[in-house]
């Protein structure tokens, strides 16, 4: 059924909560594009799915009556830091937290590892929120989140992090945080998640995608993502940059471009910025992406902080 012949259409909005990346930052020269860091909120008539929760999930809009779920990619800190802030004010709403085990760790004992003395004075037992963990088995089948179908992937990224592909009446999206175009060392990575996501593989297709994503992760995201409407990759680096930061987990613009034109992407945002680069700095930088690539920002841009993109 195409897109503009399905009944019962809801609206479909990805909100930038916050993109930044590693390390939240503020001041006069960081308000274009902001300085919280990673959150995003996707959001139909009834579901609130919020995918990370960094410093950004402090500026979640009124979700009304609907839903809410929380996709983690993983527990590095600047992903998880506004967790704590946001489960206070909710009350005693319910709420389902979904995340992969990494490090061996589920994603409960990952969160406790943070919200607990001496890094935060008290732990997620002592808020009123129901909170539903639900461990994702990455490579498996897709689970559903009311309409919106989830499909989780292995990245390449030290300790080990999820791509997300959430898809609904038709259109999809892919969340590729923190994911390295080149392989990673063996000591970076997650092995025991990575063969537990082989051995969660439905079919062979599924299998080979996971060998790829630790060898050819360019080539492995680019099929996992074909023909997506919109597709958030990590671009921390410039490429100069990129060659002095080789194995810790981020990737260029260089790179989204390959990707977006492989995949035959829709829009693709860049996301994940660098805590140094200014607005400035972004501007430049966006502005020769458009110029070497001969792409409009319809096509691609620098994700900002507070924009809301209509997924169609």
């Amino acid at each position: 059924m195409s897109k503009e012949n399905m009944t019962n259409s809801q609206n479909i909005t990805l909100h930038v909560l916050g993109c930044r990346g590693s390390m939240p930052i503020s001041g006069p020269a960081f308000t274009k594009y902001g300085g919280a860091t990673s959150s995003y909120l996707y959001m139909t008539d009834k579901e609130a799915i919020i995918i990370d929760a960094g410093t950004g999930i402090l500026n979640l809009p009124d979700l009304g009556d609907r839903r809410i779920s929380v996709l983690i990619s993983h527990s590095h800190i600047d992903h998880i830091l506004g967790l704590p802030m946001f489960l206070g004010p909710l009350g005693a709403k319910e709420l389902s937290i979904y995340g992969a085990t990494h490090e061996q760790l589920t994603i409960r004992q990952q969160l406790d590892t943070y919200l607990k003395r001496p890094l935060w004075p008290v732990g997620l037992d002592v808020f009123a929120a129901h909170i539903n963990y639900v461990d994702v088995k990455e490579n498996a089948a897709p689970f559903q989140i009311g309409d919106v179908t989830v499909t989780a992937v292995p990245s390449n990224h030290p300790g080990g992090s999820t791509i997300y592909k959430l898809e609904c009446q038709g259109t999809s999206v892919v969340y590729a945080s923190d994911f390295e175009h080149e392989e990673l060392p063996d000591d970076r990575k997650d092995i025991v998640a990575i063969e537990a996501a082989t051995a969660s593989a439905k079919d062979s297709a599924s299998k080979d995608l996971v060998t790829q994503m630790m060898s050819s992760p360019l080539d492995a995201l680019t099929a996992f993502s074909q023909n997506a409407d919109l597709l958030l990759y990590d671009a921390q680096y410039t490429a100069e940059e990129y060659q002095k930061c080789k194995t810790f987990g981020h990737s260029t613009a260089e790179k989204a471009n390959e990707l977006r034109l492989a995949g035959k992407i829709k829009q693709t945002i860049l996301v994940h910025h660098a805590p140094g680069h200014t607005d400035s700095f972004l501007d430049e930088m966006e502005k020769e992406i458009h110029d070497k690539y001969d792409c409009s920002s319809e096509e691609m841009h620098l994700a900002k902080e507070g924009e809301v993109i209509n997924v169609k």
